[in-house]
């Protein structure tokens, strides 16, 4: 009882995982943990981890199949009370196997890990400022993982892909992103939001002294991405002149993030409008350009969709944003297209909001911290600064024509 090796030697036979010549994995080690029992096969010739990895799904639906036996481990027997009612004991262990569902973690160093654990991630993790108290530099919180508390340093990785569908945890994301750079550099942080979605997300940030715009159309979007695009020319020359490398060697403290949600509602292609297309076009120019080059000169952009395409998701974006945070997408092929081919966990994540893929130079699954309305209202209030509204800024430049700015980023790739 316990011991899942012959439904992992069956699930990989029956899901093809077999070498031309006929042979399976081959158990080599098991390996009880807290929590967890690791068991390491040794992969047959002709056959990669990733082509085991590409079926984690699989094996995870496969130990999972619901039987008329239960899985009771000695552990389990020795849990029971046998000087109270033994009765309602057991009927309670049963519930619970009967609810309980497995979760696997693959690795490979050589020979073929995988890793069953007894108890599945928390469904729910709530946001506690004990978690900002744990993160150092430009780190936030992200969640917990089976290794532990997640944290992103975004001076480390400057760029993030955030993606997933609906009702998944993006915007909760963004929220917990925000507000705890608020909470750890009031002083030093600054947003623009490209909110494309009507601005209703982020509304509770909007009258924060930490953010320069909060832009709800396509209009708006230009305006604010111009604005940035003069700064950061004004710093680039700067830079040059003085000889500095980057905003760390400058001693620069602030840091500027940029955050386009929906990307989508900003893509050009399929766009049947002429003006609101040139409109677009230079929106995707002017971002793709904070993406290449601006992290050295202290912009941070955190790119949304829960519409991942190779058109809503821009090449020089992608490549250049060395962090993907991927909630629940509704395709294999969706989940490829922000994690990289062959990726496909972001379709098989289980429908619990939170649940997400952090990939940067590693890959694992976490569940995100969630801030409550009141913890934002908290961070938030104190740094509410009431100021006059631009009244139809957007429209004023439409009707006036467009200007550039006195200065042209010129980028020589290598």
């Amino acid at each position: 009882m316990g011991d899942d090796k012959t439904k992992i030697e069956r699930i990989a036979a029956n899901a093809g995982l077999v070498s031309k010549d006929g042979k399976q994995i081959r158990i080599y080690r098991r390996t009880k943990g807290e929590g967890f029992t690791e068991y390491v096969f040794q992969i047959p010739l002709g056959l990669s981890f990733a082509d085991f990895e590409r079926k984690k799904h699989v094996f995870e639906d496969g130990l999972n199949i619901k039987r008329t036996t239960f899985d009771i481990s000695l552990a389990d027997l020795k849990s029971i009370n046998l000087r109270s009612n033994p009765i309602p004991q057991i009927k309670s262990l049963l519930r619970n196997k009967q609810k309980q569902r497995k979760e696997i973690e693959m690795s490979f160093d050589g020979m073929l890990k995988i890793r069953v654990y007894d108890q599945p991630m928390p469904e729910r993790l709530p946001f506690s400022d004990s978690m900002l108290s744990q993160c150092r530099g430009w780190e936030i919180p992200v969640g917990v993982s089976r290794s532990g508390f997640v944290k992103h340093d975004f001076d480390a990785i400057p760029h993030m892909v955030v993606a997933g569908a609906t009702r998944k945890g993006k915007s909760a994301f963004l929220k917990l992103l925000v507000a705890s750079l608020i909470a750890r550099h009031p002083d030093n942080v600054r947003f623009t939001i490209l909110d494309l979605k009507g601005g209703l997300a982020f509304a509770k940030f909007r009258d924060a002294r930490q953010v320069e715009a909060v832009a709800k159309n396509v209009y708006e979007s230009l305006e604010a991405l111009r604005a940035i695009r003069d700064e950061m020319n004004r710093r680039l020359e700067h830079f040059l002149d003085a000889g500095i490398e980057d905003v760390r060697a400058a001693g620069v403290k602030e840091r500027h993030f940029v955050i386009v949600d929906e990307a989508a509602q900003i893509a050009s292609a399929g766009e049947t409008d002429k003006e609101i297309k040139r409109i677009k076009v230079e929106c995707e120019h002017i971002l793709a350009e904070i993406a290449r080059v601006a992290g050295a000169l202290g912009y941070r952009l955190i790119f949304c969709t829960q519409y991942a395409t190779a058109d809503t998701l821009p090449r020089q974006v992608k490549q250049n944003a060395d962090a993907k945070l991927c909630f629940r997408l509704q395709t294999e092929i969706a989940s490829q297209v922000v994690l990289g081919e062959g990726e496909t966990d972001a379709a098989h994540l289980p429908l619990i909001p939170g649940r997400a893929v952090y990939m940067t130079d590693k890959k694992e699954i976490v569940q995100c911290a969630y801030i409550e309305d009141d913890d934002i209202k908290r961070i938030v209030t104190p740094h509410i600064n009431i100021r006059p509204r631009k009244e139809n800024d957007h429209e004023k430049g439409h009707r006036e024509g467009t200007k550039t700015g006195g200065h042209t980023l010129v980028i020589s790739e290598t």
